[in-house]
């Protein structure tokens, strides 16, 4: 892991691989760590493949602003600078693609590729509620049953969602029924990335920034780079994939069927190849992947 201090914020990050440039950004409550085994080893065999930490998230610095999407495009732009590197293909799940498309956005002539997976785009979807998706796991009815609060009027409730689920693992919490991924899993990392991002939203202004707007519906209609829009049958961020393939009809795009927010690690066989193949290389998936 190597650190850079950038827009005042130290930054930690990883490069694996050499060959064309690929920036892999992790979504809300999550780290580089989201991406590392199934996603930046194996893709390393074809491209240098760049992750890092959103502020506040893993083992960069937690400032008291800088939470929404535009001022964290600027950070990945600093960092790309910083790296010197002058092109690439970025790929973003959840929040970390709408990081990555305020930033190409912002400079499209730095974009080869850009890969959409699950991101709520605050501009063409201000609100997020439970009735976007009317399907709830097992787990999600289990840890959000007792939390004591209006889930039918909440406006974010992905972001609600995570913070009672955070508070449920700091206190111990146990489930017998486990999505195949969600935040705060298991593992010795698990109870702190919790605390993490309850101090997160505790103690600086993220829980009010992170739902602020980007880029004009006319800046992301201008995109004119390959993209990929890929969501998950039972998202909460369908308004979003569906205002995209409006603004972007050239744009590939695919639901994942029975799919979660979390495809990117449940379905894992799928996936990959399905990237693989936008950014311009053939590879099967290996059999001990996860489908």
């Amino acid at each position: 892991m190597a650190e850079a201090t950038l827009n005042g914020v130290r930054l930690a990050y990883q490069q694996l691989g050499e060959g064309p440039d690929l920036v892999l950004v992790h979504g809300l409550a999550a780290s580089r760590a989201f991406w590392f085994l199934h996603y930046a080893m194996p893709l390393a065999r074809h491209f240098r493949v760049t992750l890092y930490d959103l502020r506040g998230h893993g083992y960069s610095e937690r400032p008291q602003s800088g939470y929404d999407a535009v001022t964290m495009a600027g950070d990945l732009a600093a960092l790309l600078d910083h790296l010197r590197i002058a092109s690439c293909a970025l790929v973003g799940h959840s929040y970390g693609g709408s990081v990555a498309l305020e930033y190409a956005a912002r400079q499209p002539q730095r974009v080869s590729h850009l890969a959409l997976l699950d991101s709520k785009i605050n501009r063409l979807q201000p609100e997020q509620k439970l009735s976007d998706c009317p399907h709830l796991s097992a787990f999600e009815r289990e840890v959000a049953g007792g939390a004591g609060h209006d889930w039918e009027n909440e406006t974010q409730v992905g972001l609600l969602f995570l913070d009672v689920l955070a508070r449920w693992r700091v206190a111990g919490g146990e489930a017998a029924n486990r999505d195949a991924f969600t935040p705060f899993g298991e593992g010795r990392g698990a109870v702190r990335a919790a605390r993490q991002w309850l101090d997160l939203v505790e103690t600086t202004r993220a829980r009010k920034e992170f739902v602020l707007p980007g880029a004009e519906a006319g800046s992301i209609a201008a995109l004119n780079m390959p993209l990929l829009l890929v969501y998950a049958e039972h998202s909460r961020c369908l308004s979003s994939y569906h205002e995209l393939r409006r603004l972007l009809p050239q744009a590939e795009a695919e639901v994942v069927p029975q799919g979660g927010h979390f495809f990117p690690i449940s379905h894992v066989a799928s996936l990959r190849p399905r990237l693989l193949r936008f950014l311009g290389v053939e590879a099967p998936a290996t059999a001990a992947d996860p489908s």
